[in-house]
């Protein structure tokens, strides 16, 4: 999801709240009626200025207008900030065409990131890095056999298994099999 259509979801949601009709914020915002349809509709992110004009009308701040911190109602009600269907999950591209990721997660907003990992037959790489400050990773392997190398350890992983560690430490994960494996990576907090 992009932030443009989240602002704009936010602000309808917000006027639905507050019964008020989509020309009726316009009028009150002092903005027109057609760049209000824009913004809802995720279209287009308006100014800033607009932006704080509509926040007002509606009773909230414009940094409200730009986080995911909603309401129980909001997110019981929106299918979308609760669900990720299997056909509708968000890839994160890497340059690395033997790693490929799939959010499991409606977005990372929040403070865990769930992905699953998808790796290609011989995915090797020289890169060893830490990931994220604090927190911990968990890798539970779904298929396959993946090879996890942390500072200059390596530990072998076959399917059912899994790791905790600290994120923190420079690690790397590969496959050196000739078969493609998977897993999940469960990470907090949020590393991309």
């Amino acid at each position: 999801m992009s932030e443009e259509f989240n602002v704009g979801k936010k602000i309808k949601y917000l006027r639905k709240q507050k019964k008020m009709n989509a020309k009726e914020l316009a009028i009150e915002a002092g903005i027109s009626y057609g760049m209000l349809s824009l913004l809802e509709s995720g279209s287009t992110q308006g100014s800033v200025e607009t932006l704080r004009k509509i926040a007002k009308v509606l009773d909230t701040t414009l940094a409200h207008l730009f986080t995911n911190e909603n309401t129980t109602e909001e997110l019981i009600t929106d299918e979308s900030m609760l669900i990720v269907r299997k056909d509708k999950r968000r890839k994160i591209s890497f340059p690395d065409p033997l790693y490929n990721c799939e959010l499991l997660v409606p977005d990372l907003q929040g403070d865990i990131e769930f992905i699953l990992v998808n790796l290609e037959a011989q995915r090797i790489t020289d890169d060893i890095i830490p990931h994220t400050k604090g927190g911990e990773e968990c890798d539970y392997v779904l298929k396959g056999e993946i090879t996890i190398t942390l500072q200059d350890k390596e530990f072998i992983l076959n399917e059912g298994d899994c790791i905790r560690f600290n994120p923190e430490i420079p690690h790397k994960i590969e496959n050196k099999t000739d078969k493609q494996a998977s897993y999940l990576s469960v990470i907090t907090p949020v590393s991309f």
